[in-house]
């Protein structure tokens, strides 16, 4: 049970040029003084502006919009909480950055688990061709399947569960994944999802006629939770994290026109759609923002931003990309950035938000990156870059970008009309000048000192992870080349050492210096999945220590941990060793049960670590998902949480859970 929003709470309406990004520094994208004098970004001039450049996205025939078609052409025929820190009884979500943590649909405190329930329209995992799975890859509903926000009670000496509540969702409300803040529990909900990043990003129509909902309980009583704010941004969601007190939400909106030409195709439908939209005005435009039933605008006009004139940028875009930040503590002061053009992604580091937009002012096209500071939770613009080549595509792309020592790393990748060697990969190395606000290169690879390529010809980049001074490269087309590059001294990376083995790595995961993780696909047995460990103490000479197939041998593997970061779970143990642990889904055909899907979270250790020579991989055991009442194939989530001896995995809806010590003594489902 939940107790309903309390009417207690009295909001301050802020005044439409105080709220949002409008008004005063404290809510403004914009420098200090409250203007931008150089960069590649600028403040709109007024309402007109701001009309007219959403207007041009439906009044040019689309043969002009050429740059954005490109885009789509070639992004479609692309290829495809703290991580082992410091020990601790229990571990949390996965997360690209120590400290910023991302959305899930399993939050665990040490005492309690909150689930989200399965979405079984949620979009994508990807396949190993890098494409998008069609809705027959996902889970049926299930009858038992739970219609709300779980949250269950956990016994660490015990491994076990018990449900303690649940709070119910309305008609047609999709939670998407959860925070916990000391005594809040935040639920993020869309009736779509498409990723921070990928071909979604292009389109127009995903992102008209959608609402995202952001419900904030307070959990004091943890088994009457109460809703205290419910807060409504109108818009798609891309992305979010929580830093802090402060919950920062991506979202993406394009106000939707009746009888309007999407695209359209000549004069006649261009003129036709300036008629329709001769008298729109800025409220027609600007998404809504509502907290506990009061509505405003999520920011004003004068305070969004544009690329300055350019004369080889020659089309509009109507979608609206905006980044809101609210205090957990006083969500009634949130703040908006609104960004009037396309967008393709976004990274998110502890200090700082990077938006970045394709664009194809040549034929191999670059990647422009504008910074965002974070300062007390308000973002504000602090410079660009271009820089060449793609970044975003399928996959954990955002692996592709590190802030690191203020500087931050991006590898990316051009394609090329060579058939020999149809892409090359280039990593830049950026730092932020404040009197230009630009991203100055400080170092590339490759370049005309070290012209060695990073990957051999043809071969797509798979696996990266930049960790401290280094950074790890996987690219594959036949073996998995492993590179480790030296970042050391910024000005001069280089490739320090290659390892080549067969297979390849989707996700890594740095141990510590010495010793790192791939999780990946193996070539040499079929359809397993391949959990290594390397050893890269002597950074020019990495070596594989050793390896485990995990799933069925014969069968069809598949982990989502190596596409979803948020399915891998490690922890550090006081004694020196590390737990890990890795859902693995496998179809298989039997003579006696014929075709048979299982998920199996497997649960291994590193041992030895401080000699990395030495050190080891081992498989401890696992836990299967067997079949709860009525429902026996389990898709979409797989996540776990280790919590001193005890394992608890939640694949579907259900938490199945086990010691350490014999996991084949397991409980389950919950």
């Amino acid at each position: 049970m939940y107790q309903s929003l309390s009417s207690t709470i009295s909001l301050s309406i802020i005044l439409l040029g105080l709220a949002a990004c409008g008004g005063g520094s404290s809510g403004s994208p914009l420098a200090a003084n409250g203007s931008i004098e150089k960069g590649l970004l600028r403040a709109v001039k007024n309402d007109a502006e701001f009309i007219d450049q959403f207007r041009a996205a439906y009044t040019r025939p689309v043969d002009s919009n050429n740059n954005l078609q490109a885009v789509a052409a070639n992004e479609a025929n692309a290829p495809s909480a703290d991580n082992g820190g410091d020990s601790t009884s229990y571990s949390t979500t996965y997360t690209l950055e120590n400290n910023v943590d991302e959305l899930d649909v399993l939050k665990y405190d040490g005492d309690h688990l909150y689930i989200a329930p399965t979405l079984q329209s949620r979009c994508c995992f990807v396949s190993q061709g890098g494409a998008f799975a069609d809705s027959a890859s996902f889970a049926p509903p299930s009858p038992e399947q739970s219609s709300g926000i779980r949250i269950l009670s956990t016994n660490s000496e015990t491994a076990t569960t018990a449900e303690l509540s649940t709070i119910p969702l309305e008609a047609g409300e999709f939670v998407q994944g959860l925070y916990i803040s000391e005594t809040q529990l935040i639920s993020i909900g869309s009736s779509q999802y498409y990723g921070p990043y990928g071909v979604q990003w292009l389109g127009i129509f995903g992102w008209q006629q959608q609402n995202l909902t952001i419900n904030i309980y307070n959990t004091s009583t943890i088994t009457q939770p109460e809703l205290t704010w419910k807060i409504g941004i109108e818009g798609g969601l891309v992305d979010s994290r929580r830093i802090g007190d402060t919950l920062y939400i991506i979202s993406r909106h394009s106000p939707y026109f009746d009888n309007i030409y999407t695209y359209p195709a000549n004069r006649n439908e261009a003129n036709a759609n300036a008629q329709q939209l001769a008298a729109i005005q800025p409220q027609d435009i600007i998404p809504t923002l509502t907290i506990n039933g009061e509505s405003r605008p999520l920011f004003s006009p004068q305070n969004c931003l544009l690329s300055r004139d350019d004369p080889k940028r020659d089309y509009a875009y109507p979608v609206i990309t905006s980044v809101t930040a609210i205090n957990l503590s006083s969500p009634n002061t949130a703040q908006s950035v609104c960004f009037n053009e396309d967008s393709s992604g976004v990274y998110v580091s502890q200090k700082a938000l990077y938006l970045s937009q394709a664009r194809y002012t040549s034929q191999a096209g670059n990647t422009r990156i504008h910074k965002f500071k974070l300062n007390a939770g308000s973002p504000e613009y602090s410079g660009s870059a271009d820089i060449a080549g793609q970044l975003w595509g399928p996959g954990q792309t955002d692996f592709r970008m590190s802030e690191y020592d203020d500087l931050l790393r991006v590898v990316t990748t051009i394609y090329t009309s060579d058939s020999t060697d149809l892409r090359d990969h280039q990593l830049s190395i950026l730092r932020e000048n404040t009197d230009t606000k630009s991203l100055d290169l400080v170092g590339s690879l490759p370049n005309t000192q070290r012209p060695q390529e990073i990957g051999k010809a043809n071969e797509a980049l798979y696996g990266v992870r930049f960790f401290e001074d280094r950074a790890y490269f996987v690219t594959f087309e036949q073996i998995d080349p492993l590179y480790v590059i030296d970042l050391s001294a910024p000005a001069d990376p280089y490739i320090a050492g290659e390892l080549e083995i067969p297979g390849f790595s989707d996700f890594l995961h740095p141990i510590n210096s010495n010793l790192l993780l791939g999780l990946g696909q193996s070539a040499q047995n079929q359809g397993m999945v391949k959990l290594s460990l390397f050893n890269v103490s002597d950074i020019n000479n990495p070596s594989e220590l050793g390896s485990l197939l995990l799933g069925k041998e014969g069968g069809w593997n598949y982990s989502e941990a190596q596409y979803n970061r948020h399915a891998f779970t490690y922890l550090q143990q006081a004694d020196g060793s590390d737990r890990l642990t890795v859902p693995v889904q496998s179809a298989y055909n039997t003579e006696q049960d014929g075709y048979v899907s299982e998920n199996r979270l497997y649960l291994m250790e590193i041992n030895g670590k401080t000699n990395a020579a030495a050190a080891s991989l081992d498989l401890i055991g696992n836990i299967i998902a067997s079949p709860a009442p009525s429902n026996n194939w389990y898709g979409g989530q797989n996540r776990s949480v280790i919590h001193n001896d005890a394992v608890f995995f939640l694949s579907g809806d259900y938490i199945w859970s086990a010691l350490w010590s014999d996991s084949s003594q397991q409980t389950g489902p919950q």
